[in-house]
């Protein structure tokens, strides 16, 4: 582009008046000039002729149209219309709003006299966004302005091995059992707590693989999945086929416990521990068959011993003599004499 001056004479008066005009030389990789583009712009700010009909930081196109210079914004009022510069940076002096969102995109606007990001956004990589916090709708992961968090299936979610701490407004690394930790909320394994490492909470045992917290059984008959969950609670259990505390060999179950299994005769300190072929397991602590009588396993009241002499049997008046139930009940208790006989020998 060239200015040259025309020559006017008035009154004899030589007046220079500058005039844009194209200049026709191009050069071998050189972008074209400004105005050899004949195509009119799609927005005009005033007709002109020269430069100076244009307002300030603008130039005339063409000898048409008014535009605003590089890194210049049109912004117009009711009033008038002028160039404003556009903000580089966030940071930079403005006016208008405008001035800062040709940079920074519609989040952000001129306040205080410079260019920042409006309330509810951030800055990130040389743009205004919408701040969006964990669990709410975004459309980029440079929406999620909380550290270590990003944008999955539209929601802003902490990013792998991390979770949301409890007041939901920042992610903190997942830590697993035994590693180091300050806070109980650290712990991502369910039903554990921080105790210097993650471990298990008190009512829980950890799994033979050391990656799960399972439910301590406090009695007999209980869920489980591995033999601890039973066994923290009494030894002499185990988690059975069924999915349940039940006795080991050589116990059986009274109540929410196992006891060790004692025979007709056999010594006993309580009727807990007696048991014949018919009763073995019970979930009731009370003497049903068999009772605990001077220290040696004996039916009980309104029973007697069978033939076999492993099982205790109702009798009833109808079907056995006196005789025959005195008789019966004179053995039982003649058996431990015998028993004890027999070991002194």
């Amino acid at each position: 582009m060239t200015t040259i001056g025309t020559v006017v004479g008035i009154s004899r008066l030589l007046v220079l008046v500058p005039v844009t005009v194209c200049a026709t030389i191009s050069y071998v990789d050189q972008q074209p000039p400004r105005c050899s583009d004949r195509t009119p712009p799609s927005q005009t700010l005033a007709k002109c002729q020269y430069d100076d009909d244009c307002m300030k930081n603008a130039y005339c196109w063409n000898q048409e149209t008014c535009l605003c210079k590089d890194n210049y914004i049109a912004y117009k009022n009711r009033t008038h219309v002028e160039c404003l510069r556009v903000a580089k940076a966030i940071g930079d002096s403005c006016e208008e709003d405008i001035q800062c969102h040709v940079t920074f995109a519609p989040y952000s606007e001129c306040r205080q006299s410079i260019c920042q990001c409006s309330d509810g956004s951030h800055y990130e990589e040389g743009r205004c966004y919408k701040s969006v916090g964990l669990g709410f709708p975004c459309q980029t992961h440079r929406n999620c302005y909380i550290k270590d968090s990003y944008c999955v299936t539209g929601f802003c979610a902490c990013t792998l091995r991390y979770h949301p701490n409890p007041r939901n407004d920042g992610c903190i690394p997942s830590l697993e059992l035994g590693s180091k930790c300050s806070n109980d909320y650290e712990c991502v394994t369910e039903n554990s707590r921080c105790v210097g490492n993650c471990s298990c909470k008190v009512d829980h045992v950890l799994s033979s693989d050391g990656k799960r917290c399972l439910k301590v059984s406090n009695s007999v008959g209980e869920p489980c999945q591995e033999d601890s969950q039973c066994q923290l609670f009494q030894l002499e259990t185990e988690c059975g086929t069924s999915g349940k505390c039940s006795c080991i060999e050589d116990y059986h179950q009274r109540g929410s416990i196992c006891l060790r299994d004692r025979f007709l005769n056999e010594r006993c300190q309580t009727h807990k521990e007696c048991i014949t072929d018919t009763y073995r397991n019970s979930n009731f602590t009370d003497v049903m068959n068999v009772d605990c009588i001077n220290g040696f396993c004996t039916c009980a009241t309104n029973y007697i011993m069978a033939e076999e002499l492993y099982d205790c049997i109702r009798y009833s008046d109808n079907g056995a003599t006196t005789a025959a139930v005195t008789w019966q009940r004179l053995l039982q208790g003649l058996a431990p004499l015998f028993i004890a006989s027999f070991s002194i020998l």
